[in-house]
């Protein structure tokens, strides 16, 4: 396993983070006893990154994971998300809902501190300082050691940055938002202010939910558990041209004898990004840390990025 540092953090976290939103009670998700057996098996494997969210199956997955955990926690790097919206009576930035939400992760993950803890979006008519001040005194009381944002746009990103860097001396350390070879954005603003930063990039949906995997076809219904199940998918991708993206990813794979799926993530790790991979399986966990010992040269992240087409801004709702 390969491992890197977190921002300017003293956070040394593996190439590969497993994210937590496969954990659960959807259809298409893994259920509680294969999802313990994933996360052991990907500690085996080297990863020490655990991501996922208290909305995630409405904290069934932060659950499962403090299960899995236990007796490794020292050794792992955990993250986990708030201000989304639980229900129609749980969710917000104030200060009520955000120590309620950490409150509650905590005792879910069975841990008494969260490594880096993520704002799970950001909505426009919100006071930032209050929520900044909020969570400050989380850091200042040892339930947090880091800040994330997730789902955030460039503008919000800045904002956000900039006032928690000169308020509270806090640093946003990672960044955790949409990005995969078919839905590239965050090149407009967000990624070129990480960079700038020293903020750590760490895309979700790497193999675009699984339209990377290559399993689906032009020109047919692909209906699956995982679209009927996650209807937006199909709303993000499976246009002409996502289909002329993922058509170089299949040829440059047959080339070198691997997976698309491990030339989709050999894309971002070249990209020196960190990858967010949601597994249900463990063959795909296999396929996926397979992808490390794929090397792209220039030619095939060209090839790889020719014939993207510019998409529509797709900003997370964290159930809002």
């Amino acid at each position: 396993m390969e491992y890197t540092v977190i921002g300017n953090t003293d956070l040394k976290a593996s190439r590969l983070c497993l994210g937590g939103m496969s954990f659960g009670n959807s259809k298409w998700m893994a259920d509680e006893e294969n999802s313990i057996k994933i996360i052991k098996k990907a500690i085996d494997y080297g990863i020490n990154y655990i991501d996922t969210a208290n909305i995630y199956s409405n904290g069934k997955s932060e659950e499962i994971i403090g299960k899995a955990i236990n007796g490794y926690r020292d050794d792992l790097i955990i993250s986990t998300k708030g201000a989304g919206k639980m229900n129609d009576f749980y969710y917000g930035f104030n200060n009520k809902y955000l120590n309620k939400a950490i409150n509650d992760s905590l005792k879910r993950l069975k841990t008494d501190y969260i490594d880096i803890y993520y704002l799970h979006t950001m909505l426009d008519n919100i006071d930032m300082k209050v929520t900044l001040k909020t969570l400050d005194n989380n850091i200042k009381n040892n339930k947090i050691n880091y800040l994330g944002a997730s789902n955030f746009s460039g503008y919000q990103l800045a904002e956000f940055f900039t006032l928690s860097s000169e308020l509270f001396n806090n640093r946003i350390e990672m960044v955790q938002n949409h990005y995969n070879a078919v839905y590239r954005e965050d090149e407009n603003g967000v990624i070129p202010f990480c960079k700038k930063k020293g903020i750590e990039y760490s895309p979700f949906s790497p193999l675009a939910a699984g339209f990377l995997s290559g399993k689906y076809r032009r020109n047919e219904n692909n209906e699956s558990i995982r679209t009927e199940s996650y209807p937006v998918m199909k709303k993000r991708y499976f246009k002409d041209y996502d289909f002329d993206v993922l058509d170089n990813i299949i040829e440059i794979s047959k080339e070198k004898g691997v997976k698309p799926v491990n030339i989709a993530l050999a894309y971002l790790l070249k990209k020196g990004f960190l990858p967010v991979i949601g597994v249900t399986r463990i063959e795909y966990l296999e396929d996926n840390i397979n992808s490390l010992d794929v090397n792209l040269n220039n030619d095939d992240m060209e090839r790889i990025e020719e014939k993207y087409i510019p998409h529509n801004i797709i900003k997370g709702t964290a159930g809002y």
